[in-house]
């Protein structure tokens, strides 16, 4: 059993994103994905991954496949890894999302990042 508080991954991006992970196995991968005001996680997809988007803080247009979603604070959304993924911040803060992505995919996917 592991225990972990959100707000410990929260961070200030210095550039447009900061990507700090939570948990890591061969089967999921677990972060939070902070996005500053304004900007944009440009279109990407994860092949045969599942993954699932939480916003924690803020407000966000998710565009998959050319198809728009606004998210708010507290809702889930399933996206499907062929899917084209882009997420936009939409609100007046960072943006944070909850990420989890099953199976990992990628290894790229599975560290810290500041873009």
């Amino acid at each position: 059993m592991n225990k972990y508080i959100f707000n410990d991954y929260f961070h200030e991006p210095q550039g447009k994103i900061a990507k700090r992970m939570i948990f890591k196995s061969d089967n999921v991968i677990a972060f939070v994905l902070n996005i500053a005001k304004g900007e944009i996680l440009p279109g990407h997809t994860h092949l045969e991954s599942t993954l699932f988007l939480q916003v924690m803080e803020g407000n966000a247009r998710v565009v998959t496949d050319g198809n728009e979603t606004s998210l708010q604070v507290g809702e889930l959304m399933q996206v499907d890894g062929q899917e084209s993924l882009q997420v936009i911040n939409t609100g007046e803060d960072v943006l944070r999302l909850y990420v989890t992505i099953s199976p990992m995919g990628s290894e790229a996917f599975a560290t810290d990042a500041n873009v």
